[in-house]
């Protein structure tokens, strides 16, 4: 490490507190940096490094920045005018973005770097896990906490298996060794103004890449990136390379059979839900197959992986109904997720539906109108509006006007603050009630699963 960060001992984070924030601070520490941070608010991650021995503030003022610091790295989300990356350029500290600093890190690593749109924490999650269990000990890098693991990164001496960020497009920094495209979608215009201009940071990501590239086939933006490149596709059409067919769902497991150039062919189980996790599947064998590994041990491993917090992720079981909580918060996301649930046959689907971001909003209404076909119930609450500013006339209650124009069932708007009193009275048993969006719907749901829990116990009495 003392070749990548020179001279680097002590190191500060503003904005440690994200997911790939945290994931970097203890990559560093497992080097043996010094590594502190700060970030604007108390939460399960902050609290989690504050176990591993990582000293965080919460709020960023400029007495944060002492002497001896040799680095402060900064989150996508925090503002240049940020009051400690402020005092470290008055005080002549080196200053890195977050997506900079993984770059290095991954530097002349034999880099696995998975991007895309959606999927790809699942994908890095379970890269990472299969490279594991096969006894290659990887460094991983995940934006989410893999349920067989108690961090979402750790340092290993193998491969390094990355998840990268094409929001910011900090993933150009990375020059992997093999890479994968789950998807490219209308997601982060914000920040690259165009799909056109998405599209080519994609392509400049693929290139970059030394070796092989494998992407969803099924996908259009990804199959003419790998027509440019050292591509393989992985998919269920009939002309990817790596194919699967015959999918269907049996208990936990989300089974298919695939056939990868001929040479090799297999029936997969995979115990998590939907069609979208099957691709994310395929892209691993991909990886192994012409990777060399021997095929039947990675179907075997497969069976074990748990899948990654707040993906899918059944939360709790209470007199017949289910609680599931998922990240989902765009409307392609939404859709497959929701596709997935109904593979457990439901009585009801009631999806209670936190925004995430205004601009996100303002730019998906349409989409976000068409993507709740497959729920009996919708909820759809504030929106959480992350580090943006609220945007006139953009908020929940426009979007449930615009849903309403295509969904015939039950749809309400019920304020934050009123969910966990409201939702449970609806509740009956058979139900599955999932929550989704990026934003704190996960606890949330937490509150509303201890109310239902509650009025069940009075009930019985």
């Amino acid at each position: 490490m003392e070749k990548i960060l020179p001279g680097i001992k002590n190191v500060y984070m503003v904005g440690i507190g994200g997911i790939g924030m945290s994931g970097l601070a203890l990559l560093l520490k497992d080097k043996g940096f010094s590594v502190k941070g700060s970030d604007i608010q108390e939460n399960y991650t902050v609290r989690a490094l504050r176990e591993e021995g990582i000293s965080v503030n919460v709020g960023h003022r400029k007495e944060n920045i002492t002497t001896g610091l040799d680095l402060l790295v900064y989150s996508s989300a925090v503002d240049r005018n940020n009051p400690e990356i402020i005092e470290a350029q008055r005080r002549n500290i080196k200053i890195f973005k977050r997506g900079e600093l993984l770059g290095l890190l991954c530097s002349g690593q034999k880099t696995v770097a998975v991007s895309g749109s959606h999927g790809k924490t699942t994908t890095t999650a379970l890269m990472g896990h299969l490279l594991t269990l096969l006894g290659q000990e990887p460094t991983v890098f995940v934006g989410g906490l893999p349920l067989n693991y108690s961090r979402n990164a750790w340092w290993g001496n193998n491969y390094f298996v990355i998840e990268t960020d094409e929001s910011d497009g900090s993933f150009l920094y990375c020059k992997p060794w093999v890479s994968i495209i789950t998807n490219v979608d209308h997601e982060h215009l914000d920040y690259h103004k165009s799909f056109e201009n998405l599209q080519e940071s994609f392509l400049q990501f693929a290139a970059n890449t030394r070796g092989k590239v494998f992407g969803c086939g099924d996908d259009g933006p990804v199959k003419t990136i790998l027509s440019r490149v050292d591509g393989i596709s992985y998919g269920f059409g009939a002309d990817n390379t790596i194919r699967a067919k015959n999918f269907y769902f049996d208990g936990q497991f989300s089974c298919f059979d695939v056939s990868i150039e001929d040479k090799f062919t297999g029936k997969i189980k995979v115990p998590l839900l939907g069609e979208h996790n099957a691709l994310n599947a395929m892209a691993a064998l991909g990886f192994f197959f012409y990777s060399g590994f021997d095929m039947g041990q990675v179907v075997e491993a497969l069976k074990t992986f748990k899948g990654t917090k707040r993906r899918l992720q059944v939360k709790d079981f209470v007199a017949g109904v289910t609680f599931i909580d998922d990240y989902a918060h765009h409307p392609t996301e939404i859709r497959a997720v929701l596709k997935a649930v109904r593979y457990l046959k439901p009585r009801k689907v009631i999806a209670v539906f936190q925004p995430h971001r205004p601009s996100r909003v303002k730019s998906l209404y349409r989409e976000f109108a068409e993507c709740f076909s497959s729920v009996d119930e919708l909820v759809v609450t504030d929106i959480y509006s992350a580090c943006e500013k609220a945007q006139e006339g953009i908020n929940a209650v426009f979007l449930l006007e615009e849903i309403k124009k295509n969904f015939p069932r039950k749809l309400r708007y019920i304020p934050k603050e009123k969910l966990i009193e409201e939702i449970p009275s609806g509740i009956e048993e058979g139900d599955f009630v999932i929550g989704l969006g990026a934003g704190d719907i996960n606890i949330i749901m937490e509150g509303i699963v201890c109310e239902f829990r509650k009025n069940r116990v009075k009930a019985a009495r």
